[in-house]
């Protein structure tokens, strides 16, 4: 699916899932932000509409998880950061700061995904969408210790 609020309308309207003002506003976040926290939903969603249920941004969370219009991410098994499902992700985290970045080179990609799918062939599986992270210590984060030595 395309990330673009019309794709996720349509896709609601097909799926009979009523538009409220709350799921329309989480959908202007998803097709803006790359990686968000829920803390950080509700805040862009208090913005837009002005006070807001957050049990209905939970639930509301559960429903896009559920139909696989976001994935969760969980970083360092504390903190779960959201983001736009896409078939295959490639994180680069840093271990020191937290900072995620996507590797966005679709050539490695989609060698990843034929790799993958090369990989699940024997066992008759078939690849849905795949999520690599790649742990490091960033730049800024490299400049920082150098400088603290």
């Amino acid at each position: 699916m395309k990330n673009n609020i019309e794709s996720y309308i349509s896709y609601f309207k097909n799926k009979k899932i009523k538009i409220t003002d709350v799921r329309m506003s989480m959908l202007k976040a998803i097709t803006t932000m790359k990686h968000f926290t829920t803390p950080e939903l509700i805040s862009f969603v208090e913005k837009d509409l002005g006070t807001v249920n957050v049990m209905s941004i939970y639930n509301n969370i559960d429903l896009f998880l559920e139909h696989h219009l976001l994935f969760s991410n969980s970083i360092d098994g504390k903190q779960i950061v959201y983001e736009v499902l896409s078939k295959s992700l490639v994180h680069i985290l840093c271990d020191t700061c937290g900072k995620i970045q996507d590797l966005e080179d679709d050539s490695f990609n989609l060698k990843c995904e034929n790799t993958f799918v090369e990989l699940l062939a024997n066992s008759q599986n078939k690849l849905m969408h795949s999520k690599v992270e790649l742990h490091v210590l960033c730049n800024e984060c490299s400049i920082l210790k150098k400088t603290d030595n």
